[in-house]
């Protein structure tokens, strides 16, 4: 939604995608199957059960692109046809944007199916003359090791943040009191049963709200065993879902981010804590590791226990030195990004202007 309403007006825009939530058969409410006029161009809903290679191939067709742009390398239901496209037309501008699936951390799950995916791929020649995005030069980096794409096809382009974040808002903060915010999927590679389990050994009295769609039901319940397992002074709980347009302004009304995820190549949700002024209790597995002392916490996945005391020293933290993290928070961030530039390179990418 951010690139869309970034290039609005530059391009026609199509997209192409299913009408639920992954993990769930339900329509998302306010749209229609078929194609949606919005704002910004269309957008083209297919149901549970239709996301068929037939079914992508000729909605392709119905679009005939210049340009197609590709989230993720591994929904093989999406990536199959787009590249039987190009092979069928080599004018067609193909560009991959694996979405941080190539982090070490999130290739160790499922390693084997994923390597001979990726290996398949690679032999096949469907991946000839095609562009992948790496948001930094460390993406870019894996692309080329995984899938041998050369280095005058990787794209280093960070994904863009909110365009027009909330107004700054200040939060009441007592020593000895802190409220946490989650947003994302409810998934291993979001690290949530950790997240939830090293809270156990925090002093102070700690509220834990989790937003986001349960993808997989059985590490749901782990979570939930780990919750009930928490002492009194953590309270976690589930709020279900939100949207896109309220991210942002939901993590204003919360002391901090705590997300220690396997793997970010951008993390939408991070930026939009730090660009509302709100510290973030992260992994090293994001672009944001230098922020460390400069408005959050970092630490590999590793130090379970400093996890734990950088959310014991949020807690601890009283006024006048939250507001001050939360200063560098919203300082960092701004350096961090140059939105008029990224949008030139995506215009760029895209060959068009």
């Amino acid at each position: 939604m951010n690139l869309v309403r970034s290039l609005q007006g530059r391009f026609d825009i199509y997209i192409i995608s299913k009408n639920h939530e992954i993990g769930d058969d339900k329509p998302l409410p306010g749209i229609r199957d078929g194609w949606n006029e919005f704002p910004f161009g269309k957008a083209y809903y297919v149901p549970c059960g239709e996301h068929s290679y037939s079914k992508i191939t000729a909605l392709i067709n119905e679009v005939c692109p210049n340009v197609i742009y590709q989230n993720s390398f591994f929904s093989y239901d999406d990536l199959y046809p787009v590249l039987r496209y190009k092979k069928r037309n080599p004018a067609v501008k193909v560009i991959v944007a694996p979405r941080g699936e190539f982090y070490p951390e999130r290739l160790r799950k499922g390693g084997l199916k994923k390597a001979v995916y990726a290996k398949a791929f690679r032999l096949s020649g469907l991946l000839k003359d095609v562009y992948f995005q790496g948001t930094g030069q460390r993406e870019c980096d894996q692309c080329h090791r995984l899938l041998g794409v050369p280095r005058d096809h990787l794209l280093d382009i960070q994904n863009l943040a909110v365009v027009n974040p909330p107004a700054q808002k200040t939060v009441q903060k007592k020593a000895g009191q802190l409220r946490l915010a989650y947003i994302a999927r409810i998934h291993p590679t979001k690290n949530t049963f950790n997240a939830i389990r090293w809270l156990s050994s925090v002093q102070g009295q700690v509220e834990f709200d989790i937003y986001g769609p349960i993808e997989d039901e059985d590490y749901w319940r782990q979570c939930r065993q780990a919750i009930d397992s928490l002492p009194e002074n953590i309270r976690v709980a589930y709020r279900g879902m939100v949207d896109h347009d309220e991210v942002a302004e939901t993590i204003a009304g919360y002391h901090g981010y705590y997300m220690p995820t396997t793997g970010e190549n951008f993390g939408h949700s991070i930026v939009e804590s730090l660009l509302v002024g709100r510290p973030v209790i992260i992994s090293d597995q994001t672009p944001w590791t230098d922020i460390r002392e400069n408005g959050g916490f970092v630490y590999p996945l590793t130090q379970s226990a400093e996890f734990s005391a950088a959310v014991e020293r949020l807690c601890a933290m009283g006024q006048d030195e939250f507001d001050a993290l939360c200063a560098k928070a919203r300082a960092y961030i701004s350096a961090k990004l140059n939105m008029e530039e990224t949008i030139a390179q995506y215009v760029e990418a895209f060959g068009c202007e």
